[in-house]
């Protein structure tokens, strides 16, 4: 039956479709439109060949349903009931036929599904398909001539009204097709296998993908069926979506793409040349890409114009392009094919590459737009974090509309804690909790709390907050010690979630747990697109404007985790508070020591010395142990200790100056007896 049909079609495809190189285990993560720049304006992404395989030819008007393993259906791969329902007669019938077939006996199955269209039109409404579908393939030797025109019996039996619960008239076209090819009519079975793929049928398409395999081994065959426009826009399509085949296990893929490439290239005229000039322009041959560009209007010949005005250096023609590009391609539809990661959405890969284009121009809130569209979240995080200005931000959280990108948010770092309580999970929430972090960390303080409404980190924002706030109105210093070690403290626990910075140096975007400074990038590149992106980076891609944005925006430590480090900052503000010959003191440059990231080496040492210096009243031998074991400050017994000093200096004070006083008197009493004496000798 037609299931048998099917599952050796999948076979085949997963035989003979193209193996990627093995790669270790770890995480990966999209490339980032804005970290290689060169590469994104280089890279033209490669469509999905079984999606491109559907529109070879005009959407089928014909509502023949196609039935291809979907969910609920039984191990044979067909719809529950799909034998059930039949008239007793035609069950009966059909159902002698299908033992026959398994039992191996062609002629006396053929006969019983003859008997099955034999029968008046009203008792045979269920297994007519069935039967016709299966005269087709037992149609051997004696009777060969009768299997096409039994395939197509059975699509006008489906337009007549009869049941097709198997998707049979789809799966016939396929049947059709293998006879044509059988015939050496490769154009007939390319339009077969493509008006088959159109009705979604995965087999049709991974016969379309066999038939460009087979036509690109033979010069002779290849040239002899590009006669015919599907057969160009096959060929044209397998040269784009197929064009890093040289990286694939399949002999000489890369040679016989180019060959391809060529004996398109010299037709007279072309049909599907938009998807030759993608397939160009990742191939290197700018030549044919502006030739074959300019024959279409469509998004993706849009595109390809783009790449060649940023190729001759034109910036305002590629974003114009590009807009052209935006404006045709669907929000929806994704290019993900057999990438391992995906969704590769072009509408949205285009909006990143005009929002890096706005951005080279300097015109920043509108390159925060368009990276919003592009759904790329390292993206939209680094221009709202490093390029934006506090206010530009606001606004921009303010009035950005909910994106659309659901697909990529399902591929995102899994994260429960960034959810939000109230609100739906999208990167514009996203975007709120990142400006509440920025402005923590500019110090807003209370105006930072708004953005952190409503979500899984308000309290711990609000208490660094209040903490903060008790510091700054504190009038004693052992208050304001006390009220910044506990902000110290937040900052070290809760400091990823409240201060840290979504991308560097912190990547709250992953939790932290990988800095990704060494991922995501676009590995290695076929020959002819590193020679592009090469061309791509004479251009200038970062303006002198967005390095000092980039600067000036930068959180308070360049390091990772910097948050830690402001825990240190902290605590040994505090220190300076209490008395240095206090346990208090001591234990504060003990937390700080232990606050402090890894990537400040130098600060545990010095904070080392400075106890040894001013706090050795208490035993830390031990060097290793400062750091790491650190019991909480006793401020009580500090701010003792502060009002003992306090008192002991004005005691101090008061006999000093007396003893000053009486020490400058002496001379003047023996300068005045000095006096007297010579002037009684004088008299």
């Amino acid at each position: 039956m037609s299931c048998r049909s099917l599952f050796a079609s999948l076979v085949v495809l997963m035989l003979l479709a193209p193996l990627r190189e093995a790669r270790a285990c770890g995480p990966f993560f999209r490339p980032e439109l804005l970290k290689d720049r060169a590469s994104t304006l280089a890279e033209l992404p490669e469509g999905d060949f079984k999606l491109e395989a559907t529109r070879l030819v005009p959407k089928p008007s014909e509502p023949f349903q196609n039935v291809e393993f979907p969910e609920g259906h039984d191990e044979n791969g067909e719809p529950p009931g799909a034998r059930e329902g039949g008239g007793p007669k035609e069950t009966a019938l059909y159902l002698a036929g299908a033992k026959a077939f398994h039992a191996g006996n062609n002629a006396e199955a053929h006969a019983r599904f003859l008997d099955v269209l034999s029968l008046p039109a009203e008792e045979r409404r269920h297994f007519s398909t069935f039967a016709a579908y299966m005269l087709g393939r037992t149609s051997g030797a004696g009777v060969q001539h009768e299997a096409q025109p039994r395939f197509a019996e059975v699509r006008e039996l489906v337009r007549q009204g009869f049941d097709d619960p198997l998707g049979l008239a789809v799966a016939s076209l396929g049947e059709e097709a293998r006879l044509l090819l059988e015939q050496g009519d490769d154009a007939g079975a390319i339009r077969l296998y493509a008006e088959q793929a159109a009705y979604g049928s995965s087999s049709g398409a991974t016969s379309l993908l066999l038939m460009a395999r087979a036509l690109k081994r033979d010069e002779a065959r290849l040239r002899a069926a590009l006669k015919e426009p599907v057969v160009q826009r096959l060929m044209a399509t397998y040269v784009w979506t197929r064009g890093r085949e040289w990286v694939w296990t399949e002999e000489d893929g890369h040679g016989q793409v180019k060959l391809v490439l060529e004996a398109l290239a010299a037709l007279p005229e072309l049909s599907g040349a938009d998807r030759l000039a993608a397939g160009a322009w990742r191939a290197g041959r700018f030549d044919l890409a502006e030739r074959f560009a300019a024959q279409e209007s469509t998004p993706l010949s849009a595109w390809v114009k783009a790449k060649l005005a940023l190729r001759r250096g034109d910036r305002a023609a590629a974003e114009q392009y590009l807009a052209q590009a935006v404006d045709g391609l669907p929000e929806a539809e994704d290019w993900t094919g057999e990438r391992e990661l995906g969704p590769l959405r072009p509408h949205a890969r285009a909006e990143g590459e005009r929002a890096l284009l706005t951005l080279v121009r300097g015109d920043f809130p509108q390159s925060a737009e368009r990276i919003l569209a592009s759904c790329s979240w390292p993206d939209i995080a680094y221009v709202a974090e490093r390029v934006l200005t506090v206010e530009e931000l606001q606004r921009f959280v303010t009035s950005a509309p909910e994106e659309r990108c659901a697909p990529e948010l399902e591929q995102d770092w899994d994260d429960d804690a960034r959810g939000e309580t109230n609100t739906p999970n999208t990167y514009k929430s996203r975007l709120r909790i990142l400006l509440g972090r920025r402005m923590l960390r500019s110090g807003a303080g209370a105006k930072a709390l708004e953005y952190f409404q409503g979500t899984k980190f308000e309290t711990q924002a609000r208490q660094y907050v209040e903490a903060r706030e008790r510091a700054d109105a504190a009038s004693d210093k052992v208050d304001k010690a006390r009220a910044l070690f506990e902000a110290a403290k937040l900052a070290r626990s809760a400091g990823m979630e409240v201060l840290g910075t979504e991308v560097a140096p912190d990547w709250a975007e992953v939790d932290g747990n990988y800095d990704k400074s060494d991922y995501g990038g676009y590995g290695e590149l076929p020959p002819e697109e590193e020679e592009i992106r090469k061309k791509m980076a004479e251009l200038p891609l970062i303006s002198d404007a967005e390095q000092q944005r980039k600067k000036a925006h930068a959180p308070p430590h360049e390091v990772r985790f910097h948050y830690r480090s402001t825990a240190a900052d902290l605590a040994e503000q505090a220190a300076e508070l209490v008395p240095k010959r206090s346990q208090a003191y001591v234990m504060l440059l003990c937390h700080a020591a232990r606050f402090t990231s890894s990537n400040e080496p130098e600060r545990g040492p010095r904070l080392w010395r400075t106890y040894v210096k001013n706090g050795a009243l208490l035993p830390y031998e031990d060097p290793m142990i400062f750091g790491q074991v650190c019991p909480e400050p006793d401020f009580e017994r500090a701010r003792a200790q502060q009002s003992k000093v306090s008192f002991n200096w004005k005691g101090l004070r008061r006999r000093t100056l007396a003893a000053l006083g009486g020490g400058a008197l002496v001379p003047v009493l023996l300068g005045a007896a000095l006096m007297r004496r010579r002037k009684r000798k004088a008299d």
